[in-house]
């Protein structure tokens, strides 16, 4: 799991530069960002019970293969083209190793509902740490190589997959046979809509942050401010993770909401008045909110309740997620380049409130 999220943020410190070389808006870098999320949402159909029909440790490998291929990619085409084929390769990567990596940790645990927690926040944890160094190493490799775009974390990342794949091909396979049909739609467990649905603005917040906000602060003369604010924000949520793992999922869900719109609208702020203060503290609340609370909640909610569907079931939480993390961040690039970004940070954070309102109400309701 970490190796396909390392992929998907080492190139993170780029972005800006890849827009540049074409002269790409925000709008144009936000399309390609979300290519990772459309592939992911399309694809899930087939790669939701692909775990199910080739076995765990097939279809994880198949997953580090194409994150290596997304690195690759972007080692030969270093441009914004170039970054939505990668995220296509990433969309895919993550598909195939999310379902399979649950359901693996938690067979390799015993199959018992608190081997299920376990790797749900296995998971989770995974996700956030990985994420966020990815970005983080890019960025330290790039203060000895300033303005390359082949920074030494790709053949390093590709050199890491080989190594890995090694280690993954000792490990035991958990599936005794192939079930299920090699065409099956995500799965949504009951009694988790509310948790799950509380992903879609979490992780769309994110997104702002990883594409319009590095846009917006380097025309204003801060181009190190946006990726430096994005890593600070995932990092903190791996280590939010560490401290809260035990706390009951709908609860972290229900908290996180609200701290979510306190970090965003830190950073939106900073952002939009082009402030470095506030970025560092938005970023930080906003991680611990979203990777923290929210994403650890909802995930570990969906696979508690699950069952032998694991699998689908995760396959369906990260559509869901990955429709928030595609779908507005390209709202958001397109309204800046059309009415600016205090307009469109303005209202995105109008409608996170709302929509973390709502939805908080919904969580609370089904904890009485």
């Amino acid at each position: 799991m970490g190796s396909a999220g390392l992929a998907t943020t080492l190139p993170l410190p780029l972005y800006v530069a890849y827009a540049a070389r074409g002269e790409y808006g925000a709008g144009a870098l936000a399309l390609a960002f979300a290519a990772y999320a459309a592939t992911h949402m399309l694809a899930s159909p087939l790669l939701g019970p692909l775990p199910d029909r080739v076995g765990r440790k097939p279809a994880i490998l198949l997953g580090m293969a194409l994150a290596g291929l997304s690195t690759l990619i972007l080692m030969l085409a270093p441009t914004v083209p170039g970054l939505a084929l990668a995220r296509v390769a990433q969309g895919l990567a993550m598909g195939c190793i999310t379902g399979a990596g649950a359901a693996w940790a938690a067979e390799l645990g015993g199959n018992t509902p608190e081997a299920a927690r376990r790797a749900g926040t296995v998971l989770a944890m995974a996700t956030a740490g990985s994420f966020g160094l990815g970005g983080l190493l890019t960025m330290l490799a790039l203060l000895g190589q300033p303005g390359a775009l082949l920074p030494a974390t790709f053949p390093a990342h590709l050199l890491a997959l080989a190594l890995l794949a090694v280690a993954v091909l000792r490990l035991p396979e958990t599936l005794a046979a192939p079930r299920g049909n090699r065409l099956r739609l995500p799965a949504f467990p009951p009694g988790t809509l509310a948790t799950t649905l509380a992903i879609l603005p979490g992780w769309g917040v994110t997104g702002v942050v990883l594409t319009t906000i590095p846009v917006a602060l380097t025309a204003q003369g801060f181009p190190a401010a946006g990726p430096w604010a994005a890593c600070l924000m995932m990092l903190t949520g791996a280590a939010t993770q560490l401290a809260l793992r035990r706390i009951e999922p709908r609860r972290a869900v229900r908290y996180g909401l609200g701290l979510t719109c306190i970090g965003a609208g830190l950073v939106f702020y900073g952002s939009a008045q082009g402030l470095l203060w506030p970025l560092p503290l938005g970023a930080m609340l906003t991680g611990a909110a979203t990777y923290g609370l929210i994403y650890l909640g909802g995930l570990g909610a969906v696979t508690q309740a699950a069952g032998h569907e694991r699998p689908r079931a995760t396959a369906g939480y990260f559509v869901i997620a990955h429709t928030g993390f595609g779908l507005i961040p390209i709202a958001v690039g397109l309204a800046t380049d059309s009415f600016g970004r205090g307009a469109a940070l303005l209202g995105l954070w109008l409608a996170l409130a709302a929509l973390a309102l709502v939805l908080a109400l919904a969580i609370r309701r089904t904890e009485t």
